[in-house]
């Protein structure tokens, strides 16, 4: 099977087949691209925390020998006045990144990967890396279930993390040419949701309430760097105890 998991509130109906479940999760504005940004940009790893202040006790007993560690996150879509870095992929630069642990905390985004952690393989994705993660879900996609996991906003379906689901499962179709894939009804919704905005997708994200968020704090350039299809072709894999992201390849 291959889903789509709408809302948080959503994944309560798969979580017994997590565990035989290749698990991606996406938060398109902004977790996911910001990781995906970071990853590219040089740090070593990012790891995910449920709150602000989780990520400020691991930042607090960080041992040293274990390199930079730097605080990124977001309230209200803007960085705390005590972190390093917002959760702006635009801030997630070489010059500020390269070789750090980025200790990551976000509203929607880590903490739906927080949740998710039985999964039997779990991948961080964003519209910036969708083909790739795509790629990597090919060679288990018979034998394990295909879960995309949308992180919504403030609990509800998210228009711009649909269209990044879609997007990987637009490349599935596209580079095995089949048909049968056992796609869900929602799978079908965000395969071609994404499939009819895809040469729009800036302008497509700026519609939904997450875009609406993001242009309201002043930071709707970040839209438009969200929206860069295939842009950083990395896959992004998450490992636990502790949970954490991974540039793959």
């Amino acid at each position: 099977m291959i889903d789509v998991i709408l809302t948080p509130a959503d994944v309560q109906r798969v979580e017994s087949i997590l565990p035989q479940s290749q698990v991606i999760i996406l938060d398109i504005l902004r977790a996911t691209s910001t990781l995906i940004t970071t990853l590219h940009a040089g740090a070593r790893e990012v790891r995910l925390f449920e709150s602000l202040d989780a990520a400020r006790s691991a930042k607090s007993s960080w041992p040293n020998d274990q390199g930079p560690a730097l605080l990124a996150g977001e309230h209200a879509c803007l960085k705390p006045d005590d972190f390093d870095l917002g959760n702006s992929p635009r801030e997630h630069v070489t010059h500020k990144v390269g070789n750090a642990t980025i200790l990551l905390a976000t509203t929607n985004g880590t903490r739906a990967a927080v949740r998710v952690q039985s999964g039997a393989r779990l991948y961080a994705a964003s519209l910036l890396n969708a083909s790739t993660t795509a790629e990597a879900l090919l060679p288990q996609i018979e034998s394990l279930h295909t879960l995309l996991i949308c992180a919504g906003t403030a609990g509800a379906l998210a228009l711009e993390d649909t269209l990044g689901a879609g997007a990987i499962l637009f490349s599935l179709l596209q580079s095995t040419y089949r048909t049968d894939l056992a796609f869900t009804d929602n799978a079908w919704l965000a395969y071609h949701a994404f499939a009819a905005v895809r040469q729009r997708l800036p302008a497509a994200l700026r519609l939904g309430q997450g875009g609406i968020n993001v242009i309201e704090a002043g930071l709707e350039e970040d839209i438009d760097h969200c929206a860069r299809l295939d842009a950083f072709p990395l896959v992004a894999t998450i490992e636990t105890h502790p949970l954490r992201v991974l540039k793959s390849s």
